[in-house]
């Protein structure tokens, strides 16, 4: 308890007390800059967008071949504009393999969107699973066009919402 030595040890706690002050400083600082970082990247993080994949069910369906419009009392079937995908049940006595899928205009002779697929056979129903795109079609009526390769367009009335 010499003073000396009273006042080294003095000396030495008071320092151990500021390096454990400044330890919890950085500490709070590193949590501070975290939770900010974190804040600005949930901010400007693009949203989740979900695919959204449509079914239709085309089996109980009258389908017209030709040039000639459906003349049908059906509800048109609908599909959002930001649908991804179709999942299209197609009508009984359809066969696997290759279709191509299209979007006709209205009057049923213009393509606005035209993509291909494989229907498969899936729990005794013929599925077509197809890629689309719709995002630049305006909302209104058109028809579902489908065919296999070098056959006429089956068409179905449908409207993009």
């Amino acid at each position: 308890s010499c003073s000396p030595c009273f006042q080294e040890f003095t000396q030495f706690r008071k320092q151990a007390v500021d390096r454990q002050r400044i330890q919890i400083w950085l500490a709070a600082a590193a949590v501070f800059i975290f939770a900010v970082a974190g804040w600005f990247w949930v901010r400007t993080r693009p949203p989740v967008q979900t695919a959204v994949i449509v079914v239709l069910d085309l089996r109980g369906r009258a389908t017209v071949r030709g040039e000639n419009p459906p003349d049908t009392s059906q509800p048109p079937l609908e599909a959002p504009r930001n649908a991804k995908g179709l999942n299209l049940e197609l009508p009984i006595g359809s066969n696997e393999g290759a279709y191509d899928v299209a979007l006709l205009n209205s009057s049923g002779d213009a393509e606005l969107f035209r993509t291909s697929a494989t229907a498969k056979l899936e729990d005794h129903i013929v599925v077509l699973k197809a890629d689309i795109n719709f995002t630049g079609i305006s909302p209104g009526s058109y028809f579902l066009g489908l065919r296999q390769p070098g056959l006429e367009w089956m068409r179905f009335p449908i409207r993009v919402l």
